[in-house]
């Protein structure tokens, strides 16, 4: 991470106190079958996102190192602007949209350049396809190699997907 920041000229990254961020952040199951996460972040509101004003890039002085993807799918209520999660986005009721997480692929970039690469979705159906799981409920990716986000570069989390229906509400 200091050796990111020191050639992006973000030496003071040395002396800061490292913190635990969660970054998130939604789209609607409206039969797109490419998702891109966190770009135009900063229209969407909380309980949707949590990525402010700043958009998907971040503030001077700050980095982020990502170290696990993880992918739910969950049902807002916007009349009273709450979020509900299914079991890890995989378990469904009648009449609920089922996205095919494990077929698609995940790509990640960092100001146009991509540095995660058509990473297989197979990890979101459990510890048989995922070799980072740590128990059979673990649909949380684990990086091999921690990607640095430097700050003021756009960063865009890209889900490609096979087709889907829509459910009924």
């Amino acid at each position: 991470m200091v050796a990111v920041n020191n050639k992006f000229g973000n030496s003071n990254i040395r002396s800061q106190q490292g913190t635990t961020r969660v970054l998130y952040d939604s789209l609607p199951l409206d039969g797109r079958t490419n998702f891109r996460f966190f770009e135009n972040a900063n229209t969407r509101t909380a309980p949707l996102t949590n990525i402010g004003a700043e958009g998907n890039r971040l503030e001077v002085g700050s980095t982020f190192t990502v170290e696990k993807i993880y992918f739910n799918a969950v049902t807002y209520d916007a009349a009273n602007n709450t979020v509900t999660a299914s079991l890890n986005g995989l378990s469904f009721t009648a009449g609920d949209t089922a996205v095919p997480f494990g077929t698609g692929e995940f790509d990640f970039f960092i100001a146009n350049s991509q540095v995660i690469k058509q990473l297989p979705t197979g990890f979101t159906q459990g510890s048989n396809f995922n070799p980072t799981a740590t128990n059979t409920n673990d649909h949380a990716f684990g990086l091999s190699t921690d990607i640095v986000i430097p700050p003021l570069l756009e960063y865009v989390a890209s889900l490609k997907t096979t087709a889907y229906a829509i459910g009924a509400d």
